[in-house]
């Protein structure tokens, strides 16, 4: 699908767009929130936006528009619920009770939660945070964490973290797994290697902008499968399991009060990411509108979300839901059908696209998901990438099929001209297409690569989704040569690494093994942590690297190191690791009981360290 300016008013509804399953929902005309606003009061409007919301011929206007909506302030439910509207990519949510305030969210980054911290405090009464929850395992949703709460607090059990049980887990698995790859995705998705505004990004659908920075994290210490009932302190709520966006999804119920947190189960004024471009597991459709059905069932008379404004009334809110899954299950439902016709991703594209009473519904506009990427991402997870032509099982080496393509298309200069012409016409994607071959002949032909960046700034200002528009700017300013990587995304963040379960650090080296150069190697190093009572070991055995959890019978070297020296080696602030190890020799917290030091070397020789973010190159390759 093309976004196209004659399109986008088709797909997105305007500010005041009325539902056309419940003609009484409309915008407060503050545009923080949805509903009569009875129960709903905006408490205070700081007077920033962080998006980006004037008039750019850059910029789509449907997509200025949804930055309009974001004006930052706080909101007020009842009298009990506060939320932080508009500090950053997700909505800090604050529950008083009688002697203290529980955080739904602290944010993404340690900076957001500070900033958010700083406004809902006066609406605490001077109570203290004895509570977080986290909806899910997103860095959005626990990220800040540390501007409400630390490890003593946690310790000492004056704060409790709730969480479903996978929650750890699922961080372990981005911020060390693929937390590399995934925190540059990320980079492009927000575009944050280019400077925000009409040549970057402008908002980023969920929230105005995504406040990067110091991302933190601790263990929850209060977890639950399926539902967890809390009843003290003046608290009174549900924390319900609703698998959708992620498994770990919890959705907060209030149900004297009617009023249910959606956590991310709605991803805001947005039709959902049911595939993320910047990279995720296949997300299951079916599983996501079966949990938004578990929602419509608690009839709620208020939706708070992590994400967007809030909503108010019984009809409302089951007009959001029900509109949002629905949009979920006739996307699923429809590409499943073509699919057996045996139609490939490029046909489905072309025939799945959204009904009329659902495409103008008004917490589905494309500006986050798209219909597009979703239904290709279902090709995948059901199908796999093998779209039934055999000749993609062996194709042409990757180098050499360029140089054919070129030449085929009658060389480098002649698909220059046709470009150029495309270019001319609007036809911009077919532009960047036939010079992407050109490119991967020479990547250091810059007329080349700047002729694709011209067809993608060409695109940009027609398309409204903002990890499209962010993707094809970014795209752009790395063809150019025009990158900034200072700004760049660490997901493996030494405040989350230090917090995580040892298991787990231990655990994600076995992915980082250099498996060429250990092909020949066989060692095993066992540690031991007598501060925690664990051990643990990693064998390499001939380019593979398996992780144990007990001490095997066989080992080269044996070390004891204390969990707390580990954290201060993860944290980076003591200097290389041959000072961290030197220091915990003469502290007594690293010794030797087999093995030396040249032997430790050398094993961890074989784990090289992650790429920098300039030296993976997504685009010009």
């Amino acid at each position: 699908m093309k976004f196209t300016r004659t399109l986008l008013s088709t797909v997105v509804a305007s500010a005041l767009m009325i539902t056309s399953a419940n003609a009484e929902m409309v915008e407060d005309a503050s545009n923080m929130f949805w509903g009569t606003g009875d129960r709903i009061e905006v408490m205070e409007k700081t007077g920033i936006n962080l998006g980006y919301t004037k008039d750019s011929d850059k910029v789509a206007p449907e997509l200025t528009g949804h930055a309009r909506k974001m004006d930052q302030g706080i909101i007020k439910v009842d009298d009990n619920i506060f939320m932080a509207y508009g500090f950053g990519l997700d909505s800090p949510v604050m529950i008083v009770g009688d002697e203290g305030v529980i955080i739904v969210d602290p944010g993404e980054s340690l900076e957001h939660g500070l900033a958010a911290k700083k406004y809902l405090d006066k609406y605490a009464d001077g109570k203290p945070v004895v509570g977080i929850i986290y909806t899910h395992n997103h860095f959005d949703h626990v990220g800040g964490v540390r501007a409400f709460v630390n490890d003593e607090d946690v310790k000492s059990g004056n704060v409790k973290i709730y969480a479903q049980e996978g929650v750890t887990e699922a961080v372990a698995n981005w911020s060390s797994n693929v937390g590399t790859i995934l925190g540059h995705r990320t980079g492009y998705t927000a575009a944050f290697y280019v400077e925000p505004g009409e040549d970057g990004s402008v908002n980023d659908a969920l929230g105005p902008q995504t406040q990067f920075g110091t991302t933190t994290f601790i263990v929850p210490d209060v977890t639950y499968k399926d539902r967890l009932v809390v009843k003290e302190g003046g608290f009174d709520f549900e924390l319900i399991n609703v698998p959708s966006e992620t498994k770990d999804e919890t959705v907060v119920w209030f149900p004297k009060q009617k009023i249910v947190h959606a956590a991310e189960v709605l991803q805001g004024e947005n039709f959902p990411n049911l595939h993320s471009i910047r990279g995720t597991k296949f997300r299951n459709p079916q599983m996501w509108y079966s949990g938004i059905d578990v929602m419509r069932e608690l009839n709620a008379e208020v939706m708070v979300n992590s994400h967007g404004r809030p909503v108010q009334g019984q009809d409302n809110v089951a007009s959001v839901l029900t509109d949002y899954r629905d949009a979920i299950q006739y996307v699923h439902d429809q590409t499943i059908r073509y699919m057996n016709m045996g139609m490939t991703p490029d046909q489905l594209v072309e025939k799945v696209k959204l009904p009329e009473h659902l495409a103008n519904a008004p917490w589905n506009g494309e500006f986050y998901g798209t219909v597009n990427h979703a239904v290709r991402q279902m090709y995948v997870g059901y199908l796999g990438f093998f779209q039934a032509d055999p000749w993609t099982l062996e194709p042409m080496q990757y180098d050499e099929r360029a140089e054919r393509m070129v030449k085929l298309m009658g060389g480098r200069d002649n698909v220059m001209k046709e470009a150029k012409v495309a270019i001319r016409d609007g036809d911009f994607t077919w532009a960047a297409e036939i010079m992407t071959q050109v490119i991967r002949t020479n990547p250091d032909d810059m007329e080349a690569r700047n002729l694709k960046a011209q067809a993608y700034r060409g695109w940009a200002p027609e398309v409204i989704n903002v990890n499209w528009r962010n993707w094809i700017l970014t795209a752009a300013a790395e063809l150019e040569d025009k990158m900034d990587y200072s700004s760049s995304v660490n997901f493996n963040s030494p405040d989350v690494l230090q917090a995580l379960p040892t298991k787990n650090i231990f655990a994600m080296l076995t992915s980082k093994l250099d498996g060429e150069k250990s092909v020949d190697t066989n060692m095993t190093l066992a540690i031991k942590l007598p501060d925690t009572g664990e051990t643990f070991a990693l064998e390499i055995r001939r380019g593979v690297a398996q992780f144990y959890e007990k001490m095997p019978e066989k080992t080269d070297i044996v070390v004891n190191l204390n969990r707390s020296l580990l954290n201060e080696a993860l944290m980076g602030q003591s200097g290389p690791m041959n000072q961290v190890l030197a220091k915990g020799a003469e502290a007594g917290t690293f010794s030797f009981e087999k093995g030396d030091m040249a032997g430790l070397q050398t094993f961890l020789s074989y784990f090289p360290a992650a790429l920098a973010p300039k030296d993976i190159k997504l685009i010009v390759r």
